[in-house]
């Protein structure tokens, strides 16, 4: 089975791969913000399904959210139309897709590229509108709060909370990979127009704060009572190892992990 992946090399993007390449009878086939469109359209040609990660979330300059998300999906989606195939395709789209902003207006934009492709094609659709992705490899003061907590308090630097009963949906990026994975096993199921991850986790911000705190002062794994908190941990451990980085960021990302 020959899968494709689009924004390979994206936050969420990199975990996906990293499973996929443990599955032997999956060939692997990986597109980057450098790939060229050429091979990108035998990628198309040949691939038995998509997992459509590649997108824009926090660019310079506001066009490149209609370039990085609503073009890419055209070209896609036209592309698979013109040589009349119906592959399935799993979009990471975001719940922001239901605001009103720049950003979520070009990720409904793009869930409705898709939905004509399926009606088009009959080619199955997954939109998944996720919401606060965490993980090891997120990258700090981008656009994970608990990466940007995880980081800074493992590296002794303040953080910034302006409300700390702010509730938050969690989502561990182990998680979506293992339902992402489950879509390439034949099954039935009720048919969506919209999917979340089935394990999500809610908390409040100063919760949050505090927990990520209580391991920088030496609370271990076997303390952790709860499954979120054990994923806070495993999640904290891998920015404390890591080298400091620089806080600002510009430019297109490759993955939809808000």
């Amino acid at each position: 089975m020959k899968v494709l992946v689009t924004g390979a090399g994206g936050f969420l993007g990199s975990h996906l791969i990293s499973a996929l390449q443990e599955m032997k009878e999956i060939i692997l086939l990986e597109c980057y913000h450098s790939t060229e469109e050429a091979a990108l359209w035998d990628y198309l040609s040949e691939c038995d399904f998509i997992y459509h990660l590649a997108g824009v979330n926090r660019p310079l300059n506001e066009a490149d959210f209609i370039e990085g998300n609503i073009e890419f999906t055209r070209k896609l989606t036209g592309y698979l139309e013109a040589c009349k195939r119906n592959c399935p395709v799993l979009y990471a789209s975001s719940v922001h897709a239901q605001s009103g902003t720049p950003y979520g207006i070009s990720k409904k934009a793009a869930e409705d590229l898709l939905s004509d492709y399926q009606n088009t094609t009959g080619g199955q659709v997954y939109i998944y509108r996720l919401t606060n992705i965490f993980g090891s490899k997120a990258r700090p003061n981008y656009n994970s709060v608990v990466a940007t907590f995880c980081y800074n308090i493992s590296h002794g630097l303040p953080i910034t909370i302006h409300d700390r009963n702010t509730r938050l949906t969690l989502c561990y990026v182990e998680d979506v990979v293992e339902e992402f994975l489950q879509l390439l096993k034949p099954k039935d199921s009720i048919e969506r127009k919209y999917y979340s991850i089935t394990k999500e986790y809610e908390i409040n911000l100063g919760v949050l704060a505090e927990t990520l705190y209580s391991f920088s002062k030496g609370r271990r794994l076997e303390e952790c009572k709860t499954d979120l908190e054990k994923k806070l941990y495993a999640t904290y451990s891998s920015y404390s190892c890591s080298e400091p980085v620089s806080d600002t960021y510009g430019g297109k990302d490759e993955s939809s992990s808000d």
